[in-house]
């Protein structure tokens, strides 16, 4: 099968920048898009189809741009439409797409549409948003932001209340409203008018409520992870009349070729649950390109863990869907510290897993050297989650430390005070250090990548795992002219791989053999923490 039979996203990996910590051009401690410019040929020396860029638009910076105050300005912090329009063109040159990320669930408390919305209960832009006057003097009823406290706020200038599923500074949008639904959808236009390949859709579930604003019920479960949030969210979130925008939003894109998006899916319960992000794939055709599904985020590092949730994602995609799959966000605790535990090894094992499987991977920034969480002192830190909830709760900051380049001054991303501290290991793990370490993981980041570009069965072909023995995870991946069997040792010791293979296989990537080395599965003892990628060799017979 040659590439250009498979839509660049699906043949594809595509590498999250997080824009203020990727790259700072010009001293003021944020990164910027000449930063992300000047660090385009890196991406493509990795081997990158695609970047996803978390918000650059025009914001106050109370969620620090995922409340949007210009759907159509570039923030001034990153930059200004010129260095966009140059960074479109220069990563196109590249063979690299953009996905901007596109936040539709709220806007900003300072867009001119919610200042138009709160001026007076007449004015033609109230219904833009959510307002209700209450019930008996109080709230209209239970829901909670995700961030914490009630989720509705009293405007005493209209005296009644709006909705905001976050920060009282995100008010949420009305899609029910089809003047305020073509307003947004002239501002994706306009994005995709420039070049955008793709979007990230931010709590894409999130943008419809239940019209009678029923309260949610009430839950208590050792399995939420959210432990300010003890609800069932059957009212605020995941409702019926959302599937119908995705389409009208997928039949927008359709005219622009071969833009895609991928959506952001919380569950009603708090847990995580592939079936939930996959409903919104649709029919696989009609509705998101892409969703995902955030159970490696929660799990263990055990065979067994990814064996069974890679098996219920499988299974939950529609037949003409495609799966994704991520490990890290700027939501979440990195997988080197959260899953790895700061080992090579273990991050190693994780790669392997993440770029062998069938759909399109996610990879967040710094993952491919092995960055590890922030270590932010209380007076250091900026994200709101953190800051209310400090100590119980981390907040999001130790994700999002900036990028270490080299050993230089702020490990290379910033010439002055970088907006969040450095990590204190950056000297010793950073992109000049392992650019020419054959045994780094940036260099096995390459290779692992290489070898999926080059190979149909790695990033198109079928799925199927087996019972490979103690701590193992062992799968099949087959294509229509090539195969592929992957064992992956989750454990600190030596395991008895036990796959009574017959089949001549050959080294394609392996962390103890030889690229090109003859393997037997069968009765194959494999290392601590060892990565074993077997191609078959093919019968001449």
């Amino acid at each position: 099968m040659k590439k250009n039979e498979f839509l660049w996203w699906k043949h594809g990996i595509i590498y999250q920048i997080y824009p203020r910590s990727f790259c700072d051009s010009n001293g003021d401690g944020i990164g910027d898009i000449p930063g992300i410019i000047s660090r385009l040929d890196y991406l493509q020396e990795l081997g990158v189809d695609g970047i996803w860029l978390s918000p650059i638009y025009e914001s106050p910076m109370h969620d620090f741009g995922y409340d949007i105050s210009n759907y159509r300005a570039i923030d001034p912090v990153f930059g200004t439409r010129k260095d966009f329009l140059t960074l479109v063109k220069e990563a196109h040159r590249r063979k690299i797409h953009v996905v901007m990320d596109m936040v539709l669930n709220h806007t900003s408390h300072l867009h001119p549409w919610f200042l138009e919305s709160r001026s007076s209960r007449d004015n033609p832009k109230r219904d833009w948003y959510i307002w209700h006057d209450g019930k008996k003097g109080r709230r209209p009823n239970n829901w909670m932001a995700a961030f914490g406290g009630h989720a509705w706020d009293w405007d005493e200038a209209t005296a009644q209340y709006y909705l905001h599923l976050f920060l009282k500074e995100q008010p949420d949008l009305n899609w029910r409203n089809p003047d305020m639904k073509k307003a947004m959808f002239g501002d994706i236009r306009y994005w995709l008018d420039l070049g955008v390949d793709g979007f990230r859709l931010d709590v894409i579930n999130y943008i419809v409520k239940d019209r009678l604003f029923r309260n949610n019920p009430y839950w208590l479960h050792r399995t939420n992870p959210r432990r300010h949030d003890m609800q069932r969210h059957a009212y605020d979130r995941n409702q019926p009349e959302t599937h119908e925008i995705l389409k009208e939003f997928r039949r927008l894109l359709n005219e622009y070729g071969e833009t895609m998006s991928v959506g952001e899916i919380y569950p009603n319960e708090g847990v995580m649950e592939p079936e939930t992000s996959a409903e919104y794939l649709g029919s696989g055709e009609d509705e998101l390109h892409l969703t995902f599904d955030f159970s490696p985020i929660y799990a263990r590092f055990r065979a067994d863990d990814f064996r069974n949730l890679l098996r219920r994602w499988y299974n939950a995609i529609p037949e003409k869907g495609w799966p994704c799959h991520v490990l890290s966000n700027h939501d979440q605790s990195r997988s080197m510290t959260r899953l790895a535990r700061g080992s090579k090894e273990k991050a190693l094992v994780l790669a392997a897993l993440h770029l062998t499987q069938r759909g399109t991977p996610f990879v967040y920034y710094g993952e491919e050297i092995g960055m590890r969480d922030g270590k932010i002192r209380r007076r250091d830190l900026v994200d709101p989650v953190g800051r209310k909830y400090w100590p119980f709760h981390p907040g999001r900051d130790r994700g999002r430390t900036p990028m270490q380049w080299n050993t230089g001054i702020n490990g290379g991303f910033s010439s002055g005070k970088p907006w969040l501290p450095v990590n204190g290991d950056s000297e010793r793990i950073n992109v000049q250090a392992q650019q020419n370490d054959e045994g780094s993981l940036l260099r096995a980041y390459r290779r692992l990548i290489a070898l999926r570009r080059e190979n149909e069965a790695l990033y198109a072909g079928a799925w199927s795992d087996i019972d490979a023995g103690r701590d193992i995870l062992a799968y099949y991946r087959s294509g229509k002219s090539d195969r592929f069997f992957i064992a992956l040792n989750f454990s600190g010791k030596e395991r008895a791989l036990a796959a009574r293979e017959p089949s001549a296989w050959e080294s394609a990537f392996a962390t103890h053999r030889h690229t090109g080395e003859r393997v037997s599965p069968s009765s194959y003892i494999m290392k601590p923490f060892e990565v074993l990628i077997l191609k078959q060799i093919p019968d001449r017979h």
